[in-house]
């Protein structure tokens, strides 16, 4: 396994977005009193977040292919640093639009390089090891990022929040320039013509042909779309619903990060003995059984204590899939892995947000929207990744 600094390096890579997503939803309003705006305006700042993400990790991919991991990780840090610094400056929406998208293209070109790294230094059954290792470190920001906004807001105003956020890329970039070398020796397969020889469209053509590799990529893509449905719908459940409090809801919101951290450990002790293509569905099972769980208790007004556990076992599922996942799709592609992990990271929040936006377009104040669409989403997913024997890539 890579030593200790690496994996660190890598998670607060990887943690860049959650951070950039997180600790400014709760500026928004600050943000458009101060540019006089309506705040779905600023609002929309997350949607275009996303979409950039998914533009930049679809291009760092197979760049990062072409010129070697480094050479896009700094620049995706130094466009993200450079757009945060243009946030915490503007006075004009516009900007503020078009820097939030640079800010997410930079994101997305640094994160695409963290599985292609993990890939280049490993293989099979450590890939997937080493890709828990990292979700256990990254899956902190979600839980802890708005906190982080609030109380940089409350002490300097929601100005600040970007400039944190610009310092962390520059840190980041320092640590990722000491402890991350270039692509190790004998990490590309002697069987495969080189990628740098080939057009971008013949190697996402070369990506797209592998049945198999895609299914990974849709099932992930889909069981993600899980977690992202609750977060749309949240607020409206915890706080509208049955009244939580705004701490109460950060405790909630807690639980189902605890569950994930456990669930990341104890698919990390699996991974000893049994392959990740053969933890990755049973995992998805649990999801199925926990969203199937909400969606028969929706119509019935349900107590907050019967729904919770459901949700933290739902989210918490995708400790056995997220690594597990990405391991799998990566094995069929030892000397595409910038082009796969493009296409895996860019599919994830594209079906992601496709997913569950659709649970919103539903004016309803009772769960059922949230539900059934977590539902849907994870059945299909289970659909979707190779169960049997035969399907599954053999990684040892």
């Amino acid at each position: 396994m890579p030593p200790m600094r690496l994996i660190i390096s890598l998670a607060l890579i990887f943690t860049l977005s959650p951070l950039a997503i997180d600790m400014y939803l709760p500026t928004i309003p600050a943000i458009a009193d101060e540019l006089a705006v309506p705040v779905q305006d600023v609002a929309i700042t997350v949607s275009l977040y996303i979409l950039g993400l998914s533009f930049g990790q679809f291009f760092g991919g197979p760049i990062s292919d072409y010129i070697g991991r480094r050479p896009v990780l700094f620049f995706g840090l130094t466009v993200f640093a450079l757009a945060s610094l243009s946030i915490a400056l503007t006075n004009s929406l516009q900007v503020l639009w078009f820097a939030r998208f640079l800010q997410a293209v930079g994101g997305g070109f640094a994160a695409v390089v963290v599985p292609a790294i993990v890939r280049d230094h490993t293989e099979g059954q450590a890939t997937a090891k080493l890709f828990s290792q990292i979700m256990l470190i990254t899956i902190i920001a979600p839980a802890v990022a708005p906190s982080i906004g609030t109380f940089i807001y409350s002490v300097s105003g929601w100005r600040m929040v970007f400039y944190v956020l610009a310092a962390y890329a520059v840190v980041v970039c320092i640590m990722g320039a000491i402890f991350i070398g270039g692509e190790p020796k004998g990490s590309r397969s002697a069987d495969e013509p080189k990628p740098v020889r080939d057009s971008l469209i013949a190697r996402y053509r070369y990506v797209l042909s592998n049945r198999k590799a895609m299914r990974y990529l849709l099932s992930q893509g889909l069981a993600f779309s899980v977690m992202v449905t609750f977060l749309a719908n949240a607020a409206l459940i915890y706080i509208d619903q049955y009244g939580m409090t705004e701490t109460q809801f950060s405790m909630l919101f807690a639980a189902n990060i605890v569950t994930l951290a456990v669930a990341n450990r104890v698919n990390n002790k699996l991974l000893n003995t049994t392959l990740a293509a053969q933890i990755l569905p049973k995992a998805m099972v649990l999801q199925c059984v926990a969203t199937g769980g909400l969606v028969l208790i929706s119509g019935f007004a349900p107590p907050i204590w019967l729904v919770v556990p459901l949700i933290m076992l739902s989210i918490g599922a995708l400790g056995g899939v997220m690594g597990n996942s990405q391991a799998s799709a990566l094995q069929y592609f030892p000397h595409h892995s910038g082009i796969a992990s493009a296409l895996l990271g860019s599919a994830q929040y594209l079906i992601a947000a496709l997913v569950s936006g659709v649970s919103t377009l539903f004016l309803s104040d009772q769960m059922w929207p949230m539900t059934l669409t977590m539902f849907a989403a994870a059945l299909v997913a289970w659909w979707f990744v190779p169960k049997h024997s035969s399907e599954l890539v053999a990684i040892k």
